[in-house]
């Protein structure tokens, strides 16, 4: 972990402006995506308008136009984190990274990260949707009930979350397909898993930091690139180590 850390931080600090430039492409296409995405609902409000058709928020045709704009948006969202880790990683091995390579990566990968993405919330839904239901119907009202609740569906947010951020750096950062990203976080978790879990750890407080006014430009621009790329060493690490041992 220290290590991953300090090499890093050396790469930082040696040369921050593609770090900052990784950051600074994914909030801009992000925006660009968002806006994509608005742009669908005013063609279709357009088209009603000209056809004198009334548009009801509940009505199924208009429910299944956000639907599908949320669906977009997640989809390219998850393009874009594989395309910010392979920024980080980039800059990490002084590779320069553009634009067009930023957007074409994004779309290339989305699909893939999607799905992992698919796959963690439905295991997080089989943990954490029971206790969720039980607390609704069963135990709303009773002392420390929602607390424990609250402490529970944290707690397994937060290792549902650590298990599968490696398949996802491992496709997004090191373009391994998925049945390969999967192998690899097991061996990494089987191997390695206090350091990872101390990393991520670290990766998790500066990803809250994120959503901090005032503090999330110092995360975003400096922390946050770090301990990325700090769990990409790691992973990159781990991988070319079990390459060697297999040969």
């Amino acid at each position: 972990m220290i290590d991953s850390l300090k090499r890093a931080f050396n790469a930082f600090s040696k040369n921050p402006f593609p770090f900052a430039w990784g950051s600074l492409l994914y909030i801009f296409l992000c925006l660009v995506f968002i806006f994509a995405v608005c742009a669908i609902a005013i063609a279709y409000f357009v088209a009603m308008s000209i056809f004198n058709q009334p548009v009801n928020p509940q009505s199924i045709p208009t429910m299944l136009l956000f639907g599908m704009m949320i669906l977009i948006f997640m989809v390219l969202a998850n393009g874009l984190n594989a395309a910010l880790s392979r920024a980080y990683r980039a800059a990490f091995w002084k590779e320069k990274t553009n634009m067009t390579s930023f957007f074409a990566y994004a779309l290339d990968h989305a699909p893939g990260m999607f799905a992992v993405m698919l796959a963690r919330d439905l295991v997080w839904l089989v943990l954490c949707g029971p206790a969720l239901a039980l607390y609704v119907f069963a135990l709303k009202g009773i002392d420390f009930m929602d607390l424990l609740t609250l402490a529970y569906v944290l707690f397994v947010t937060f290792l549902v979350h650590m298990v599968f951020t490696p398949v996802s750096v491992y496709n997004g950062a090191l373009e391994m397909d998925l049945l390969g990203s999967f192998k690899r976080a097991f061996n990494l978790l089987k191997r390695k898993h206090i350091y990872f879990v101390a990393l991520y750890s670290v990766f998790a407080i500066t990803w809250v930091l994120n959503f901090i006014p005032f503090l999330q430009l110092f995360s975003i621009f400096f922390l946050y690139p770090v301990t990325y790329t700090a769990m990409i060493a790691m992973l990159e690490g781990g991988s070319k180590t079990e390459r060697e041992e297999s040969e």
